[in-house]
């Protein structure tokens, strides 16, 4: 192989036949400039840098590429040493020897920028001779592996990272699993104290509460497989006759502490008519939905919470329920606090992990809220200002006619 500067003058030949059947040859000869030219052109677009040394491993042609990768131009390499491109004098040396013992190398080294920085490169080098076997010097093809390696790290860290969302779902199923058994029984003893005719009613009341609990944190684990399969796409709904009053009278129950602690109060409406709570025990029948009471329970305690923690201490939440206008096989809660929410979140209120000024928030309510409310066929929506206060919008399908609801037993959501 010659450097670029020996090549010498090449013959092309070239023929054309005429109409005749004749063939006239001719012969166009390239003079060495333009062939040197046309080789160095070659060079300088290929897309691996190629660099090459004298006898004395001093730079005699650095292409376009290594201009780029390096920051050096060529007319600042040529001439020098080799070496200034290495971060390792003792690299230097190894790959040498190597070089004149088999003749080439092959492998990754560790180079040097111009601006001091320090990247991998892999390089294959030939080493060059003259027409009686000396060694003329070396030429080197080389890439830059700084892309290559953060690939490889991000593969890494993805492939760890699916191995640790693998091993934290077998923990949370096993977990899942494990905590049936204990609401089991706690739900079973109950319901065995429920049985007990010489209980007293207000420790009925109390035992009531406490298998209530346990069935609903019993529902709590049953839905975290569900949300799993929802999140996945993969889960079939099981719609039912749903009783909203019960279901939102107790949401507003479980939440009384932090009612209680925050000074405020929670006032339902239905057709804009506040109501007692016996008389919306009364008209339990009248307000119907088509869905899993489960994820009902999920959507409006999720709702509650914010709302209740949103609220200014001592003011009112509202409740309001009603016939979607325009459609008779709608239901509409819309639940309003006087907070407001703040404005770097009002456009993701629903976005997974849009939290904002809570401590320990993590913004899955809201999230959750709206995956379980599309999961039941229903919409969700939320306003806010500062002057007005966040109203929050949930329509939910009522069921078709001559569907009923399905039996409930004693102590379940549905006092």
């Amino acid at each position: 192989m010659k450097a670029a500067e020996d090549l010498e003058d090449t013959s092309v030949g070239a023929a054309t036949t005429m109409t005749d059947g004749t063939e006239i040859s001719e012969t166009i000869q390239l003079p060495a400039e333009e062939d040197r030219a046309y080789a160095r052109h070659l060079i300088d677009i290929a897309a691996d840098m190629v660099i090459s040394v004298d006898g004395r491993r001093l730079v005699n042609l650095f292409n376009k590429k290594a201009e780029e990768v390096y920051g050096y131009t060529e007319a600042e390499m040529l001439g020098q040493p080799i070496t200034r491109l290495y971060d390792d004098p003792t690299e230097y040396d190894r790959v040498g020897a190597l070089l004149r013992q088999q003749g080439r190398y092959t492998g990754e080294i560790t180079s040097r920028k111009k601006n001091g920085e320090i990247f991998p490169v892999f390089i294959t080098a030939i080493l060059l001779h003259d027409s009686a076997g000396r060694v003329i010097g070396s030429v080197g093809y080389s890439r830059d592996l700084t892309a290559e390696k953060k690939a490889a790290a991000v593969e890494r860290e993805y492939l760890a990272m699916l191995g640790e969302e693998k091993l934290k779902r077998e923990v949370e199923n096993i977990t899942r699993h494990d905590m049936k058994s204990p609401l089991n029984s706690v739900i079973g003893f109950a319901d065995l104290l429920l049985e007990d005719d010489t209980l007293e009613e207000a420790h009925k009341e109390i035992v009531r509460i406490i298998y209530n609990s346990g069935m609903k944190a019993l529902r709590t684990v049953n839905l975290s497989l569900d949300l799993l399969k929802i999140e996945q796409g993969v889960y079939v709904p099981d719609p039912q006759v749903v009783r909203l009053l019960p279901v939102l009278l107790d949401v507003q129950t479980d939440h009384a502490n932090m009612i209680r602690n925050k000074r405020v109060s929670v006032v339902f409406l239905l057709h804009d008519q506040p109501q007692e709570t016996e008389q919306l025990r009364a008209q339990r029948a009248d307000w119907l939905v088509l869905g899993e009471e489960i994820m009902c329970y999920n959507i409006f305690a999720n709702l509650l919470k914010n709302a209740i923690e949103a609220a200014p201490p001592g003011s009112t939440i509202t409740c309001r329920l009603s016939f979607e206008e325009g459609g008779a096989g709608q239901i509409r809660v819309v639940l309003h606090n006087q907070g407001a929410v703040p404005e770097k979140i009002r456009d993701r209120f629903f976005e997974k992990s849009a939290t904002a000024g809570k401590k320990g928030g993590t913004g899955l309510g809201t999230y959750s809220a709206l995956r379980l409310t599309q999961t039941l066929g229903g919409q969700i929506s939320m306003e806010s200002d500062s002057a007005h206060g966040t109203t929050l919008t949930v329509i939910l399908p009522k069921p078709p006619p001559g569907m009923a609801p399905v039996p409930s037993r004693r102590g379940t959501l549905a006092p």
